[in-house]
């Protein structure tokens, strides 16, 4: 156990700006955009989300917002919570895949394999504890940025109501599902689980190749343009495009979700009992068993 801690720490001190520093930086800046909309400096409109106080002039959504139920209320606090949350979760994503794809390979070009291999661990207890790194620490780090990120603009936001005589401050607190995080935490970590085939390639080609960018990325390539020109079938694409997605999006999931939402912890076994899962499961395990292999076999000088 204490050889474990050690190597999640190493990995934290090598990848702190990604997994440390990066989630309070993005946190800071979407709380800084969230203060700016509420006196009245910016606004953001997208496509499908728009973020103004103007909408608050409005007597019906004053109206609205003052007679609204508990419920109402609650599912208005987790749209919010998705929306502020959701580019902290992306800068995980794009985290998780620079971090699968330079921790192998970035120990042979340093040489510091070397050294790391000398020490009484073995390689399959290394690529373990990367794994763990990717798969469970990771998740959990961007956890106090989130809860920070939202519990501060909710403040905010209270504050502009109260200030505006719009609702009560006590009006989102009242409501506010303190016990959602429980959900985001096994969500976060189920993603994980989902886009782990992804995940365990890119450590694979970090693993052998002297290009792991190239190596990543163009037999996937390959294999989709082939299947479409030998076969007019675009399954395979599909179901990468899928892995990117939510878990609870994938058409295998027997849930429909209307809108985008953080899943139920009673969907955790719907999940489980998808073929696509487990199927993903045992793919990752065959890179998993290939990236020790080529770990174990490094010549230490394959990185020019």
């Amino acid at each position: 156990m204490k050889s474990l801690k050690a190597l999640i720490r190493r990995e934290l001190q090598e990848h702190k700006w990604a997994f440390i520093y990066l989630p309070w930086i993005v946190a800071s800046f979407m709380f800084l955009v969230v203060v700016l909309v509420f006196v009245g400096l910016t606004e953001v409109n997208t496509e499908n989300f728009s973020f103004s106080t103007e909408i608050y002039t409005d007597p019906d959504i004053i109206k609205s917002m003052q007679e609204s139920t508990l419920e109402e209320r609650k599912g208005a606090i987790r749209a919010g919570l998705l929306v502020l949350g959701s580019p902290l979760v992306i800068a995980l994503g794009f985290a998780l895949l620079a971090f699968s794809l330079s921790t192998f390979f970035d120990e042979r070009k340093d040489k510091s394999i070397i050294f790391w291999r000398s020490l009484p661990v073995s390689d399959t207890y290394t690529v373990f504890s990367k794994l763990i790194v990717a798969t469970i620490v990771a998740p959990l780090l961007i956890i106090p940025a989130l809860v920070f990120l939202h519990l501060v603009s909710v403040t905010a936001g209270s504050t502009f109501f109260a200030i505006s005589d719009i609702v009560p401050f006590t009006w989102a607190w009242n409501a506010y599902p303190w016990f959602d995080w429980i959900r985001i935490i096994f969500s976060l970590w189920l993603q994980t689980l989902w886009t782990l085939p992804i995940l365990t390639w890119i450590m694979l080609a970090g693993a052998y190749s002297r290009k792991p960018v190239v190596a990543a990325i163009l037999p996937p390539v390959v294999f989709v343009l082939v299947e479409r020109v030998a076969f007019a079938s675009t399954l395979f694409f599909d179901a990468l495009i899928e892995r990117l997605q939510p878990w609870s999006r994938a058409s295998s999931f027997p849930k429909e979700y209307e809108n985008l939402a953080v899943s139920e912890i009673s969907d955790i076994p719907l999940l489980f009992g998808t073929l696509e899962f487990w199927m993903g499961i045992l793919i990752s395990g065959i890179f998993i068993y290939l990236t020790i292999y080529f770990r174990s076999k490094s010549d230490y000088a394959s990185v020019e």
